[in-house]
């Protein structure tokens, strides 16, 4: 009658392991989303003194990374390749739909840089966009990023024909043959000199909420602890014999 008994106990011993397994795991990568907030957090702010692209002091090099540059002031004097400008499709905008227009920026050194001028509205299943045009000789300020934006696609599409100026994404590879050379920089620079054209911006926020995620962490932890006692706790014990008794 009773030689289920352990069996049971044994069964519900390995379900608590499995959940404290799985709660330390969950606590650990909590504990790795703190530390890659606040990396991100100390990077931007360690980076805000402006770097002028493109200048003596600042020249594009051969082998450059996009992380050497993520989350660093910019300042930038160019002219504007305006026919050459994009627009990246499904980008809302407080519940609005529209595109973030995109435009090569040609700077002193002949090196070339991609600018998110800002946000405007579009009509679905539009493939060319009226773009705004700038100032020929233009110099802003602005954050290089070194995100491109990334959307989810159903099915695999190209980032658009070249009569076309409205993309699902952002390719580096067709963003290069679009604009000619090699020497563009690996990081996206977003546009925060204001300037009448009419585009909306907003510099994409890094969330302060590391205290969050440490605060997930040790609830994690805790269950994790739970889950071991209540494992100790059910694990069958050894019953003295009536042998031993005697």
């Amino acid at each position: 009658m009773t030689s289920g008994r352990p069996i049971r106990a044994w069964a519900a011993v390995i379900v608590f392991l499995g959940f404290a397994a799985i709660a330390v795991q969950l606590g650990f990568w909590q504990l790795g989303r703190a530390d890659e907030k606040q990396a991100m957090i100390d990077l931007r702010a360690g980076r805000k003194t402006p770097a002028a692209l493109g200048s003596p002091e600042q020249p594009w090099k051969n082998g450059m990374s996009a992380q050497d540059l993520d989350q660093q002031r910019v300042v930038l004097t160019g002219k504007w390749m305006h026919s050459e400008s994009i627009a990246l499709d499904n980008r809302a905008w407080e519940g609005r739909a529209g595109v973030h227009v995109l435009s090569p920026l040609v700077l002193p050194d002949a090196s070339r840089v991609w600018v998110n001028r800002g946000w405007m509205p579009k009509l679905p299943g539009v493939n060319q966009v009226a773009i705004p045009a700038a100032n020929d000789a233009i110099r802003l300020e602005g954050l290089a990023l070194a995100s491109v934006m990334k959307r989810m696609e159903l099915g695999k599409q190209g980032p658009g024909l070249s009569a076309d100026n409205v993309w699902q994404n952002f390719d580096w590879q067709a963003s290069q043959r679009r604009i000619g050379g090699d020497r563009v920089w690996p990081v996206i620079v977003w546009q925060i000199t204001e300037t009448p054209d009419g585009l909306l911006r907003r510099l994409p926020e890094v969330e302060d909420d590391v205290s969050k995620h440490l605060g997930y962490a040790v609830q994690w932890f805790l269950i994790c602890l739970a889950c071991l006692f209540f494992a100790f706790r059910l694990r069958p014990r050894r019953t003295k014999s009536a042998g031993t008794l005697n």
